[in-house]
């Protein structure tokens, strides 16, 4: 064994034998209640026999290794596993298997299969049970993944949330404290160099990390070692870099600027290069593109503030958009061979990917639209019409409603660089939060919104356009189109939460001119009523919306900020992790020179047709999990003796806490 039992162990022990002793009835063998062993001829259902009943101490479903478990002696639980004990895990709240989960349905006892379930998870989300058991092999992994599946539960049963999420904050305080036992950056490397796991297909020196990312392990993502190594990734041997100052980092994007002809020609005809290997370094790849990206938004720039009055029916000019086409399609191969690298769920569980997606639609939209704009001009002839004769559906109005969209979107996109400052990546992760505050808010204002322009969509609708003359002063006042429809209603309302709203709107003037004659009708009457009740519903609007509705959002999203900035470092560190392993990923020339062929290229095409290399595979083959191959990372002989040496690391130092 690891470790010495040691005398408490021992007692503790004894009284398990003990118990299991008193408690080993006919037809119960293995039960503890029960040692759940794999000698024992249970029902496997999970069916009780009638005669059971708990005992004073522990009830029906505590097992000796799962109270082990949870106290977290690893000595005893070594000493159960070896002799056959195991542990079985426990099914979600979810699950409706007909092993266990329709039977435990079936005897109606909530309360007993909700308190199974957390004695479970309790047991089997202690380190001392994932270091002890087949998990052993890949602990990192497992706490990832019951991480997940923890909040999950705690998602499905809101009562126990509580308690769900203190196990999980437990499991990736454990995967973060195996971290913190590497003592090298060699440790480091050979556990971010598992890929068991990763669901990323294509080539990345730490598949680990994308795992990590996945999962939403910001703390194991932004530990002191992960930061290291990637930072050594992402510059290279290029150490110089740190001692930059502002002003040069700036100079240096400039410098880029001016040698991209010659990057580009390095690129295509001396790929492996000396001075291309440079250029290839993760911090240049981000160079390189963010310089052409500046190029193609001062293309988007200059299109987009065309002088309208000289713009004639049909596309623009060849000069002007073909070279954003050029960009456009770039874009969307490099986008394209990203969502085939990671596959569908998760490239669009990126909300970049799905911003891009939706972006480079709008342009692919826009140039189809002005392509139907010049055949239409082609068929139809008339290219001097003047601009107002044509209809609103018009595909050319069409495709500059649809590529003004796509600028303001692909301006926007420089809002994932902020990222990478440490003074503004925290406010960029704030930002995305509070939007989704916002979401949640929406909610309770499409209900608001609908049911007071339900309520008043009409409700002015006689007083449509009436004019009402005072006898005395002479004075005409006009109904407002304020609740004359159900779009007026809208409008008034979404404005009136701004408090941009006429105080006038809730006024109800009643009509009193003739129209033939102009005199006034004395016999009209005023429909005081109508407008109180007008007034109270407009009135109650704007105190739910602007008082209360508008504070709780103002409160919650001053919450997440607060939040992001508690954990600032956590925040940003994660932000920024994403930036540089999104370059990381790129393997060809920025957009829209990856559409140029190159030597490399021709070099692949002449080893895919030849088949003559075993390891060359842009797209590996999938076993199902995303791996590279079907070999198990966890299985070489490397990562099983670094994680055996971690796990004694680790509870060497936490003997002291398990002793006492």
């Amino acid at each position: 064994m690891l470790l010495a039992i040691t005398y408490d162990n021992l007692k503790m022990l004894d009284r398990l034998l003990e118990f299991d002793e008193t408690n080993n009835k006919s037809g119960n063998r293995g039960r503890g209640n029960g040692w759940n062993r794999i000698r024992s001829n249970d029902n496997v259902k999970g069916n009780y026999p009638d005669n059971d009943i708990d005992s004073e101490e522990f009830p029906r479903f505590m097992t000796p290794l799962m109270l082990a478990t949870q106290c977290g002696l690893y000595e005893t639980v070594e000493y159960l596993v070896n002799r056959g004990h195991k542990l079985d895990r426990p099914h979600p709240p979810r699950c409706i298997c007909s092993d266990r989960c329709v039977a435990a349905a079936a005897r109606g006892d909530v309360v007993a299969d909700s308190c199974e379930r957390l004695n479970g998870y309790w047991a089997i989300s202690n380190p001392t049970f994932m270091c002890t058991t087949s998990s052993s092999s890949d602990p990192v992994l497992e706490c990832f993944r019951l991480h997940e599946e923890l909040l999950r539960c705690g998602s499905t049963e809101q009562v126990h949330n509580t308690t769900y999420t203190f196990m999980a904050s437990q499991v990736r305080q454990f995967a973060v404290e195996l971290i913190v036992n590497c003592r090298t950056s060699d440790e480091v490397k050979i556990m971010l160099r598992n890929r068991d796991g990763c669901r990323f297909r294509g080539k990345f020196p730490y598949p680990r990390l994308i795992t990590a990312m996945d999962y939403k392990q910001k703390e194991f993502v932004a530990h002191t070692n992960i930061q290291q190594v990637l930072e050594t990734a992402w510059l290279g041997d290029w150490i110089e870099w740190k001692s930059y100052s502002v002003t040069w980092k700036l100079l240096y994007l400039l410098r880029r600027f001016i040698m991209l002809p010659v990057t580009v020609a390095l690129g295509m005809l001396a790929p492996n290069s000396k001075l291309n290997q440079f250029n290839r370094l993760p911090i240049n790849r981000m160079f390189n593109s963010l310089v052409t990206y500046l190029v193609f938004l001062g293309l988007l720039f200059r299109q987009s503030n065309a002088d309208k009055f000289e713009t004639r029916r049909g596309a623009p000019e060849l000069g002007t958009w073909l070279p954003i086409f050029v960009f456009v399609i770039g874009h969307v191969l490099e986008k394209l061979k990203l969502r085939l690298q990671q596959g569908p769920e998760r490239f669009f569980k990126n909300l970049w990917n799905v911003f891009d997606t939706v972006k480079l639609t709008l342009f692919s939209l826009a140039f189809l639209s002005w392509m139907a704009a010049t055949l239409d001009f082609i068929s139809q002839g008339s290219e001097d019409l003047d601009r107002k004769y044509w209809p609103w559906m018009h595909p050319q109005l069409v495709a500059e409603s649809l590529f003004t969209v796509a600028t303001v979107m692909a301006y926007l996109r420089l809002l994932f660089l902020c990222q990478l400052n440490y003074y503004i990546g925290p406010m960029q992760v704030s930002l995305g939060k509070v939007l989704h505050d916002f979401g949640k808010f929406a909610t309770f204002l499409v209900i608001i919104m609908a049911a007071f322009t339900c309520g008043l969509g009409t409700y002015y609708s006689y007083y449509a356009g009436m004019l009402h003359k005072d006898p005395e002063t002479g004075e005409t006042s006009r109904q407002e189109d304020s609740f004359i429809t159900v779009a007026d209603t809208f409008k008034t309302l979404f404005w009136g939460i701004f408090c941009m709203t006429s105080l006038d709107a809730p006024n109800v003037v009643v009509g009193n001119t003739l129209t033939a004659t102009g005199h006034i009708d004395a016999a009209v009457q005023s429909h005081e009523f109508t407008q109180l009740v007008g007034y109270g519903l407009f009135a109650a609007f704007e105190v739910l919306m602007v008082i209360v509705m508008m504070n709780m959002l103002i409160a919650a999203m001053s919450d997440t900020f607060q939040g992001v900035t508690d954990n600032a470092e956590y925040e940003w560190l994660f932000g920024r992790t994403q930036v540089y392993v999104s370059y990381m990923l790129l393997n060809d020339m920025p957009p829209p020179f990856n559409l140029l062929p190159t030597t490399g290229l021709l070099f692949c095409a002449k080893r895919i047709v030849a088949k003559s290399s075993r390891d060359y595979n842009s797209l590996p083959g999938d076993d199902g999990r995303g791996d590279l191959d079907s070999r198990s990372t966890a299985a070489t002989l490397e990562f099983r003796e670094l994680m055996t040496e971690i796990i004694k690391r680790y509870f060497t130092m936490h003997r002291p806490h398990t002793e006492h």
